[in-house]
């Protein structure tokens, strides 16, 4: 008994310390399931190895050893690719250790196929419930083998199966504690760049803002009276042109004074449902000219706690750049329901061009933007208001396929 209890401390001891060596290296890079995870596969490998070489063998056919944890993290954490690769070893190197190959194959290819659609459940899922639902998955594996030996009468491994289990669970539960620790770790360090970006910019826009929108409404009064004198056609254009990109500056500094001066108003109760389509509205002209439909799906007394003319910026902010990114001939929908908790979740999703993963990383950084002309302030300044509103924008896009935006608000009461 000491030695099978000395058996499970070391391999517990080993994944452990191969997860947190690995951490030690790829500090910074962060689980991506869109790309192959090179450094989650050798990890998952190397715990595969020394677990399925070393196992502990009840009896024969009967072999208990910790290889669920490399396929676990590897679907969740790795996505499909890494899930696949990991298997397909674990198939390998069963064909040369003491494992019933046919068992092998069949359980866990089961729990592969299961794992696919869990993994997209557990993504989305906060903290305590990824790990309700991974126990929940986890103990469907001894829950199955415990049927199996009271279905052949080995009562006798019962007490051997569940106090292994046990040690396999913890064990889980602690690799994904890591885990997630890591990736919460390089969040935060990305918040804190992020946000010292932010002081940057607004430093900036407040000391120089002011002094340069004066001079500018200046020169364009100026010039709006020089358009009532006897000019030519071509030199009236000039003053025109002058003018709209005079225009075009004032917008780019009142974006750079909304991040430097957020609107300090009382947040108060009002209709989300009439905001949303009085976004609509405002930008149905701007759709029109670029012959694309804005199409509606918004749920009827949708109350929010903010401000309505913040929230109609952000929106008009994402319909535009929808509209921009389509040129013509396309379609935006723009939705909105209520969840059972009282949040609202509004979606705004269109059919354009899309953008890469690379790009979508960088939205809503400042002076990042896909357009020729665009500054990135618009969303730097949308994402910072449902920040300040305890909400969360995400956003999904495919090439050739479309964009969407999801924003989810909190519920007002």
């Amino acid at each position: 008994m000491l030695e099978t209890v000395h058996h499970l401390v070391l391999h517990v001891v080993f994944i452990l310390f191969t997860v947190l060596l690995s951490q030690m290296f790829t500090r910074e890079a962060e689980y991506d399931t869109k790309t192959f995870n090179v450094n989650l596969y050798v990890v998952n490998l190397v715990v595969l190895l020394s677990t399925m070489m070393f196992p502990l063998i009840y009896a024969s056919g009967y072999v208990y050893d910790f290889k669920v944890i490399p396929i676990i993290i590897a679907f969740l954490y790795g996505g499909l690719g890494v899930g696949v690769a990991t298997f397909a070893s674990m198939l390998l190197i069963g064909l040369f250790t003491d494992h019933v190959f046919l068992h092998l194959i069949v359980n866990y290819t089961i729990y592969c196929l299961l794992l696919i659609p869990v993994a997209k459940l557990y993504r989305r899922c906060k903290w305590r419930n990824k790990l309700l639902l991974i126990s929940l998955f986890y103990l469907f594996i001894p829950v199955t083998r415990g049927i199996f030996l009271l279905g052949k009468n080995e009562v006798a491994q019962l007490p051997f199966m569940i106090g292994s289990t046990m040690v396999i669970w913890v064990t889980l539960l602690l690799v994904i504690y890591l885990i997630e620790n890591q990736l919460e770790q390089i969040r935060t360090k990305r918040e804190l760049i992020k946000a010292e970006k932010f002081n940057v910019v607004s430093q900036l826009a407040a000391s120089v803002a002011h002094e340069i929108r004066n001079p500018m409404t200046t020169v364009r009064g100026f010039m709006q009276l020089l358009q009532g004198e006897s000019l030519s056609k071509e030199q009236k254009s000039f003053i025109q042109i002058s003018i709209g990109e005079l225009d075009r500056a004032q917008e780019v500094i009142n974006q750079y004074l909304s991040l430097a001066k957020p609107q300090s108003g009382e947040f108060e109760v009002f209709s989300l449902t009439d905001t949303i389509h009085e976004s609509v509205d405002v930008m149905a002209g701007y759709a029109v000219m670029n012959s694309i439909k804005i199409q509606t799906d918004v749920q009827k007394d949708l109350k929010i706690k903010g401000l309505s003319f913040e929230i109609k910026q952000v929106l008009i902010n994402i319909v535009k750049n929808a509209i921009e990114a389509i040129n013509e001939n396309g379609e935006i929908t723009v939705s909105a329901t209520g969840n059972k908790d009282g949040s609202i979740i509004v979606r705004i999703k269109d059919n354009g061009p899309g953008i890469s993963d690379q790009q979508l990383k960088m939205l809503g950084r400042p002076y990042y933007s896909t357009k020729e002309k665009g500054t990135g302030l618009g969303l730097t300044v949308s994402f910072e208001i449902i920040k300040r509103m305890k909400g969360e924008i995400r956003v999904e896009s495919q090439l050739n396929e479309g964009t969407m935006f999801t924003i989810e608000l909190p519920k007002h009461l």
